[in-house]
């Protein structure tokens, strides 16, 4: 009979490097696979922020982590929350805190922001049983909700010069 003395010990390393690097690159792709579930479009992409561009530059206070933040920018007071009355929709992942969105305009005018957190991603705002937004949402200027749809004279401002800075604080559901 043969005594065999086997050594573990390369066999460990080398089980452990590859676990080791199955491990890294599980890590690594996370965020990738995270941010390809959230269905960004390229053109929903903000646009530089730039005080010295013509532009809105929106601050939306209140976000939490997951999701996709949604702004968008109106200019047809006779459509406003309507996808006819939008002149631009920014989506980002939503982080905790605060997100500055821009929007680069061509031309002066009158213009109000909706912003919402879409919690769950799928590119919709929920609404609750009074057709409410059932989701964090917001409007330029924060106006007052009680009861109804917003009108865009209570989220209107007008841009000139280098264009505005606006705050928008989501309320909560």
């Amino acid at each position: 009979m043969k005594n065999y003395q086997i050594n573990l010990i390369p066999f460990m390393i080398k089980r452990l490097s590859i676990v080791f690097a199955g491990t890294i690159i599980l890590l690594l792709a996370a965020p990738i696979h995270a941010a390809q579930q959230l269905d960004i479009r390229p053109y929903e992409a903000p646009d530089e922020c730039n005080t010295e561009v013509k532009q809105v530059r929106v601050t939306v206070n209140g976000v939490s982590f997951g999701g996709i933040l949604t702004v968008g920018l109106y200019d047809d007071p006779n459509h406003f929350l309507f996808k006819q009355g939008r002149k631009q929709r920014i989506r980002v992942p939503a982080t905790d805190g605060h997100h500055i969105v821009c929007f680069n305009l061509d031309q002066h005018g009158t213009y109000a922001v909706a912003a919402y957190h879409d919690i769950d991603a799928n590119r919709k705002l929920k609404r609750r049983w009074n057709l409410l937004p059932g989701e964090p949402f917001g409007l330029s200027n924060n106006p007052e909700q009680y009861m109804g749809f917003p009108k865009f004279s209570d989220s209107a401002f007008t841009t000139e010069g280098m264009g505005v800075d606006i705050s928008i604080d989501l309320v909560q559901p």
